[in-house]
């Protein structure tokens, strides 16, 4: 089985990923290692890891669709995540293969940005602590940006019949509801 887990920044797609891995044996494949190793490696396709990630993830889907296809071949179960995932992309993706694959996405489209900032102070330290070593305005207007994605995804994946959890209401029980989802649990 192939897991699919998209969604904005700071939502739990690593977190879930983890779980996963513990839990059921699942590998994960972080799509940021693949977007840093192309920024660093390959600069000529233009990935950069401070452009949108909706243009990132344009300028991925090349390099992440062989890839997916790849990990189907091996007949294994993986798990990729990461913000470069579009929903659209992905049911098109499961569209076309009739192999087995599940996938999410996660956001937090109701949170507000004091209730997301205080979230992100509370894990300082945390791996993969990249957002609190920047500045208070941008880590603002960052949280600003994950907040509207959030809805915009989730709008997107209701109209795609793909799931959506929001994580920033009860995360714990949206990871749980996801999980859930994606082993048919």
């Amino acid at each position: 089985m192939l897991y699919l887990v998209g969604g904005v920044s700071r939502a739990g797609k690593s977190t879930l990923a983890e779980r996963m891995r513990v839990r059921h044996g699942a590998p994960w494949f972080p799509l940021d290692a693949l977007k840093m190793g192309l920024y660093g490696g390959a600069p000529g396709l233009g990935v950069h890891p401070e452009h949108d990630d909706m243009e990132t993830a344009d300028l991925m889907w090349p390099v992440i669709r062989p890839l997916l296809l790849n990990l189907i071949f091996d007949g294994r179960d993986y798990l990729v995540e990461g913000v470069n995932l579009r929903p659209d992309t992905i049911a098109a993706f499961m569209a076309e293969t009739s192999e087995p694959t599940a996938a999410c996405f996660f956001g937090y489209p109701h949170l507000t940005v004091a209730a997301k900032r205080a979230q992100v102070e509370a894990l300082a330290g945390a791996p993969n602590d990249w957002l609190n070593r920047m500045g208070d305005a941008y880590i603002t207007d960052y949280i600003e940006s994950c907040i509207t994605r959030s809805a915009l995804i989730r709008d997107e994946c209701s109209r795609l019949g793909l799931a959506f959890f929001d994580t920033g209401a009860d995360f714990e029980a949206a990871l749980t509801a996801a999980e859930r989802h994606l082993t048919g649990a």
